[in-house]
């Protein structure tokens, strides 16, 4: 990397030299501060998962005096961990892709096609946005138990793949710096209106769509409230709801508990690091298309 130096007078190569290297050197005690800052947490958690409950209870100090595994293999034995997993997996993997594809069909709609009210409906998409979720948790749970979907994983993907409101936003806005001739020449090639939206325009948002689908499977998967209303057996919970089952009403047994902390945060960590560098490649095709 090459350094333009200072041509002021006074200054010169050598003086300019010390500079960039004090500068780079704040740089490395910043990030090196953020990382123990972010990372910090997560290795006090993995410690405090690798002791007994009475070394964490008797003693203040983050070390372990006794390192043990057993906590997780409690675990998997004392709930259906394996299982609550694999819903999870389920349900986050398939509401992210039915809601990806409900928001990229409805922004195609909004970004390239001309209708009457478009704007205005639009606007309708955007007020959305405001309305908490807890206002429409009763009408969404009247008609999921009308639909008989209650305690299936069902009632929880469903209303995922109707879409979002940000993601339908988020996505117009990078579909309309795509230019218009692209709509054009399908056209005229005899592509269909699926086929125009999966095929051509679907490949120069991939950034954007692994950016909400990074967003999206994370909310799922750490969805707490969604579980608890309409799933009931165990063998139907997710992970989240899973290790609310370690928490006593009187005592809570944390090392137990931040042992299946780590298992649940193990696949959200894979799919961040399968989608990183589509996000990087995404990124800087739209950032091309501008």
């Amino acid at each position: 990397m090459s350094v333009e130096l200072d041509r002021r007078p006074g200054v010169t190569p050598v003086r300019e030299a010390r500079r960039t290297r004090t500068g780079r050197g704040w740089e490395y005690v910043i990030l090196s501060v953020a990382v123990v800052i972010i990372l910090g947490p997560f290795l006090i958690a993995a410690l405090t998962s690798l002791r007994t409950n009475a070394d964490y209870v008797s003693s203040t100090s983050v070390i372990p005096t006794e390192f043990t595994l057993s906590n997780y293999v409690r675990v998997f034995e004392e709930i259906p961990m394996g299982r609550m997993i694999l819903n999870g997996l389920f349900i986050a993997v398939l509401g992210t892709v039915g809601g990806l594809a409900a928001s990229l069909v409805g922004a195609f709609c909004f970004a390239k096609l001309r209708f009457v009210g478009r704007e205005p409906l639009f606007g309708v998409v955007l007020f959305t946005m405001l309305v908490p979720s807890t206002v429409t948790l009763i009408p969404l749970y009247t008609i999921i138990r009308a639909l008989g979907l209650v305690d299936t994983p069902w009632a929880l993907i469903l209303p995922l793949c109707t879409g979002s409101a940000f993601a339908v936003f988020f996505l117009r806005q990078h579909l309309m710096s795509v230019p218009h001739e692209f709509y054009e020449a399908a056209a005229l090639d005899g592509c269909s209106f699926p086929g125009t939206i999966f095929r051509v325009y679907l490949p120069l948002v991939r950034g954007p769509l692994a950016i909400l689908a990074i967003l999206n499977f994370l909310a799922s998967w750490n969805d707490l409230l969604g579980p608890l209303i309409y799933l009931n057996t165990p063998e139907e919970m997710t992970p989240t709801v899973g290790l609310t089952y370690f928490r006593g009403q009187y005592t809570t047994d944390f090392p137990v508990m931040l042992a299946g902390a780590l298992v649940v945060l193990v696949p959200t960590t894979i799919i961040f690091l399968v989608f990183n560098r589509h996000i990087r490649d995404g990124l800087a095709i739209s950032g091309s298309l501008k």
